[in-house]
This record gives structure tokens, C-alpha cells and sequence, in this order.
């Protein structure tokens, strides 16, 4: 279902989707295209150091760019970006758990994580250790067995109070304090979640509807209803307390929520970039 049919949908949200290898946000009941390029795999955003990564094709490289000054910059050797801890990390994460934000170059590393998320003041810190999901340093509450969480596409609230994860097929999931969980079944799903202070989540996952792949970040519905190369993926939200994930974008992937002030910064970027 379309959330623009059901009473669940957030009022006003303000988030940002990749959708046909472009950046687009919906923001104040507007939806705006916020990248031309139809090649990007993967981007993130940080409120916090207003600024945003991307990364194209196939060579693994991402592009981060100042939204303020509009200076950019090259990182290699990036497979995907994902926003947490107050700014942006690459993914995967190195073995050895030491990684560079890649706005302000900060050395980060939560031992004994190697992979990590946490709090925009990297308070609270989640991380996979032996193939399950801790919080703590070093880890104190365990948060989801092995086969529970997939090691890439867990995340943590800005303000650190919830962490939400999935694996596959395994149900979405959210924890609140003071140790709350809370779950939903969901079909195919794929990239990282993005959860808000308030326990809402956005993730791609599966329509139940048929696309027509160009790659993996660009495809399209199927033009008939049995069609297509293989499932369509859509923004989906779900929080604590609905029966089931509804879909605020029919076609989309690697979601994740915005500071409107953000999302201006990323239009005003737009208009610069497309005008050159």
C-alpha cells in the first residue's frame, strides 16, 4: 500500500531517496530531484556536518561534498556511505574497526566493533561483534543474535535512543528504552535503515510489484502486472505500534530521514551544481 492512502503515514516528512542512480528528498509536501547524473549507487547525508557523499558506478569511489561551501572532495576505495555517528562512514567498514568520517577525515574506532554506528556525539554506540549486535563500549546489552541482524544495514538515532535492524528476511526491528522491542515481518529488504528520535523508520524494501531492472539502482515498474526482472524496492516506513511497513515512494532505495534546513542546503546545492 501507498502511504498517500493510509491514516499511518508521517505528517510532514522530510527525507531524502536514491531512485533511477539520482538523489531525490521529499520535504515539506515537495519532491525534488536533487542530482542529474543516473549513476550513483549509493549516498548519504549528515545533518550534523551538513554535508554529502556519494558514490558512482563501478569504480568505488564516492564524491563528499561541503553543502555550505559547495567544495568537494574524492575518497577511494568506497563501496557505499551511510549516515550515523554525526556525520558519514564508508561501507563496509574495515576489519581492523578503524574508520575515517569522511567529512572532517576524523579517525574513528569503537573496539572491540568492526562494524559500528552510533549517536550524533558518539555516545551511545552499536556495533557487530562475532556476528551479533551489541551496545556499549565495551559491549554491554546485547541486542540481536547472529542471524538477526545483517552485519551492514543496522542503525542508531541521532540522539541515541533507539537502534533498529533487520537481516533478509528476518523482521525489522526496533528497540526502545529501557530494552523495548518491537518488530514487523517484511518481504525483500535491502540497504541501511534510517531511524529518528522517535523510533520511526524508513527502509528499502519490497513492493510485491515487478520492475525492470537496468542495474541494481536503476529500474523501473514493469509495464505489465506479471512483468519485470525481479521485485521492485520502495521507501518504506514503519514505527513502533503499526502492523506493517507502508510505502511512502513506490520505486527507491538507501532512504534516510532530514533536518528540513538540511534539505534546503541540498537544493540550493542542486541549483548551483545544475547551473554550471
Amino acid at each position: 500500500m501507498i502511504a498517500g492512502a493510509c491514516s499511518a503515514q508521517p505528517k510532514d516528512p522530510c527525507f531524502a531517496f536514491e531512485a533511477r542512480g539520482d538523489i531525490s528528498m521529499v520535504c515539506q509536501g515537495k519532491t525534488t530531484q536533487v542530482t542529474h547524473r543516473g549513476d550513483i549507487q549509493s549516498f548519504a547525508v549528515s545533518d550534523e556536518q551538513a554535508g554529502l557523499a556519494f558514490v558512482t558506478g563501478k569504480a568505488a569511489v564516492a564524491t563528499v561534498v561541503n553543502l555550505k561551501t559547495g567544495a568537494a572532495k574524492r575518497v577511494e576505495s568506497v563501496d557505499g556511505v551511510v549516515s550515523t555517528c554525526g556525520g558519514i562512514l564508508p561501507i563496509p567498514l574495515g576489519a581492523t574497526g578503524s574508520v575515517r568520517e569522511m567529512v572532517t577525515g576524523a579517525e574513528l574506532t569503537f573496539a572491540p566493533y568492526f562494524r559500528f554506528r552510533c549517536s550524533s556525539d558518539r555516545h551511545v554506540v552499536a556495533g557487530i561483534t562475532q556476528h551479533e549486535l551489541w551496545a556499549g563500549v565495551p559491549p554491554a546489552t546485547k541486542i540481536a543474535a547472529s542471524g538477526e541482524v545483517h552485519d551492514l544495514y543496522f542503525n542508531v538515532s541521532p540522539d541515541g535512543s533507539r537502534i533498529a535492524w533487520f537481516n533478509d528476511v528476518r523482521p525489522l526491528c526496533v528497540v526502545s528504552p529501557p530494552g523495548h522491542k518491537e518488530c514487523v515481518e517484511h518481504e525483500t529488504m535491502s540497504d541501511p535503515v534510517s531511524v529518528n528520535d522517535a523510533g520511526e523508520v524508513l527502509a528499502a524494501a519490497g513492493t510485491g510489484r515487478g520492475c525492470d531492472y537496468k542495474t541494481s539502482y536503476n529500474f523501473t515498474p514493469a509495464k505489465t502486472a506479471n512483468g519485470g526482472d525481479d521485485e521492485c524496492l520502495g521507501i518504506g516506513y514503519w514505527k513502533p505500534g503499526m502492523p506493517a511497513i507502508v510505502f511512502l515512494q513506490e520505486i527507491g532505495r538507501n532512504p534516510q530521514w532530514l533536518r528540513p534546513e538540511t534539505a534546503k542546503l541540498l537544493s540550493d546545492w542542486s541549483r548551483q551544481v545544475k547551473s554550471k
